[in-house]
């Protein structure tokens, strides 16, 4: 019975020394900057009064940040507190100020980086691996590209770096106001980098981004999460919490548009703008020619197949397997 006994102190011995071994190791394999957060004790925050005693002018600004309301909630954990819920424990930055793998600098950092501090937060919003299967990750676009973490004054961007011209500038007077936290209007940030679609947006045809009634995050979202599947669905559906005209069901339904073929609603529309009318493609028979090759040669209705009043219903119809009326 003592051997007995002696032998399973000895393995619970040996398994909390493999355990606590396992836990240290796991510390020092955390991806910076949440190796900053693995390492540190709770004597290792020193408070965001600490931190404004050098940093004073972010302190200011971060005053006026949504976020400030967050951090600074008594019932957070420690690590979740003030500065250090983004920057990492104040302790370990003063060992070095000046070495940048002791602080999480959001203007020095790499996105991938910039990525892991913010989703320690926002995980809620979606998840890392969700992140990184985006095309923005996958550009190497930063949260910190979009979003301001200190709310400055207009030109600026978060970190204190002057914003380009063209940045600080709305596209579209009519622009409307910047929401979470972003450094500028929707259609200007994003026309950064989209600026095919920007452009678009100028032709005699468009949605009504330049006339303020409608933003990007309208129809897209850069934060993909089971919660914004459900509310960003395909695109008919999208399409169709505006033209619900046009949403059927019908008898019988153009192919498109009952999504059995193509690519949905932008089979004949450009979603952003065109020179054609209603956003077609084309406005003329080549444009029902891309799917119906074989009336190409035998079928001359004039200028297009709807105007000339033979398939006037082209969404769908309840009365006519040609979609020749409604």
């Amino acid at each position: 019975m003592r051997r007995w006994q002696m032998s399973t102190v000895v393995l619970m011995l040996v398994w909390a020394l493999a355990v606590g071994v396992g836990k240290e190791q796991n510390k020092k394999n955390q991806p910076f900057p949440l190796n900053l957060f693995a390492q540190a004790t709770a004597e290792s925050y020193i408070g965001e009064k600490e931190c404004a005693q050098c940093h004073k002018t972010q302190a200011q600004t971060f005053n006026a940040s949504p976020h400030a309301l967050y951090v600074r909630n008594p019932k957070l954990s420690v690590d979740k507190r003030g500065c250090e819920a983004c920057h990492g424990p104040g302790e370990i930055h003063l060992e070095d100020v000046k070495d940048l793998t002791k602080v999480v600098s959001f203007s020095k950092s790499k996105p991938k980086e910039i990525s892991l501090a913010c989703l320690r937060c926002h995980a809620d919003t979606m998840r890392l691996s969700q992140w990184h299967r985006t095309s923005h990750a996958q550009a190497d676009v930063a949260c910190t590209s979009c979003h301001q973490i200190h709310r400055e004054e207009k030109g600026k961007a978060g970190n204190g770096e002057k914003l380009t011209k063209f940045f600080a500038s709305p596209l579209f007077v009519t622009a409307p106001e910047p929401k979470a936290l972003l450094k500028t209007d929707e259609v200007t940030l994003c026309g950064q980098c989209h600026q095919r679609e920007v452009n678009e947006f100028r032709l005699n045809f468009r949605h009504p981004i330049p006339e303020g009634r409608m933003v990007c995050g309208d129809c897209h979202d850069v934060h993909p999460s089971k919660a914004s599947q459900k509310r960003m669905r395909v695109v008919k559906d999208m399409c169709v919490t505006c033209h619900a005209e046009k949403s059927g069901p019908f008898v019988f339904e153009h192919d498109p548009v009952a999504g059995w073929t193509g690519e949905g609603c932008i089979e004949c529309h450009r979603p952003h703008g065109s020179h054609n009318p209603r956003l077609l493609k084309a406005f003329s028979r080549g444009l029902c020619n891309q799917c119906h090759t074989d009336k190409g040669n035998t079928h001359y209705p004039g200028q297009s197949c709807w105007n000339v009043g033979c398939h006037v219903a082209v969404h769908g119809s309840n009365t006519d397997v040609w979609l020749r009326k409604p």
